[in-house]
């Protein structure tokens, strides 16, 4: 089977996982090619995990030129989008050219431009209408397909495929010690490191997560908190972090590529989301035997055991979730060698 993949090659984060992890998967048993709309890492990275890429960075009318040419040359039977610039794309391919068209929808595509209202307006509204006229749809939890159904998606065409990560075995390019100090950070035998990698913005709450840390390092002061990602609000919690917490006790680190010497360098992930499908974060951190906190929303608590694999808290409760900071603060640092995890949560999922 020939399957061609619409993405707009700008992603990060979890999106950018499952489309690499996906594809590097498929091309080990049928034939894939991924089609970014913009050059960048995301087509870089496909290409040095062996993946197929091609890069359509031209003006729309003449991506879809380019496309309809391509799809039945090269004999592609199948379609299948990713996001809202895909999504359009696809349904525009879908009315000239007589093949099945697929999207996996990831979260809630009615908050994808929480907090950006003109966004919201035009790309929003595009992708809401792109996506009822494809073929099939699915959902990465119940969630996530309990949602679709909801507004009328039709349930025969819609399906359930859950994220899932390699639990490989791997060492990480930098040792706990080694990683923290690349960030500035000093660690002691007391320090608790408390980290998230995520998109900055409205969606993923880091409003929610800095007051609490706030709270947490005002009784715990060796805890650490590690920001990885960005987004329209960074600035904004940069200066919120700035106000609230101690200086050194934050660091924003952007995007990193080095997942693996990140979540091996945290004692607990964390994920304060307002609204989530099926997060990687979480099987990620939990692959290197990370502490989780996280909201319960989306597909989480199928993730998460509250209390006995992890904490989950009701989004923006700042006051409970402080509590279980504090309390894995409190616990202090501890050794991910397989045995004697004193924190919560510490066991893979």
């Amino acid at each position: 089977m020939k399957v061609i993949h619409l993405i707009s090659g700008g992603d990060v984060g979890g999106a950018k996982t499952h489309v690499h992890t996906l594809l590097k998967g498929l091309c080990d048993t049928d034939q894939a090619l991924l089609v970014c709309f913009t050059e960048g890492p995301f087509a870089e990275e496909a290409k040095a995990l062996g993946i197929p890429t091609r890069v359509l960075a031209g003006k729309l009318p003449q991506t879809i030129r380019i496309l309809k040419k391509l799809i039945p040359q090269e004999g592609f039977e199948i379609i299948h989008c990713h996001g809202s610039k895909a999504n359009m794309v696809g349904a525009i391919l879908k009315r000239s050219l007589d093949l099945p068209t697929v999207t996996t929808v990831h979260s809630d595509y009615r908050l994808d431009y929480m907090g950006r209202p003109l966004a919201n307006l035009t790309y929003g509204t595009i992708n809401k209408l792109a996506l009822r006229r494809l073929d099939h749809w699915i959902g990465v939890s119940d969630v996530t397909v309990d949602m679709l159904l909801s507004r009328g998606f039709d349930p025969n065409r819609t399906y359930l495929i859950v994220n899932g990560v390699p639990f490989d075995d791997e060492t990480p390019a930098m040792d706990r010690e080694t990683y923290l100090k690349s960030l500035g950070i000093e660690p002691t035998e007391q320090t608790t490191v408390f980290g998230i990698a995520a998109r900055i913005n409205p969606v993923k709450d880091m409003e929610t997560l800095i007051r609490a840390f706030a709270k947490t390092v005002a009784v715990c002061p060796e805890a650490r908190l590690i920001i990885a990602g960005d987004g329209e609000q960074r600035a904004q919690m940069e200066a919120l972090a700035r106000e609230l917490c101690p200086a050194g006790s934050v660091t924003f680190a952007g995007w990193i590529q080095d997942t693996h010497s990140f979540y091996n360098a945290l004692d607990v992930n964390m994920l304060t989301s307002v609204s989530e499908g099926f997060p990687y974060a979480l099987p990620e951190g939990a692959r290197w035997h990370c502490a989780t906190i996280a909201s319960r929303v989306g597909g989480i608590p199928a993730l998460i055991d509250h209390d006995y694999n992890g904490y989950l808290f009701t989004p923006k409760d700042i006051e409970t979730l402080s509590g279980y900071m504090i309390r894995l603060a409190q616990d202090g640092p501890f050794s991910k060698s397989g045995a004697g995890k004193r924190a919560a949560g510490a066991t893979a999922l």
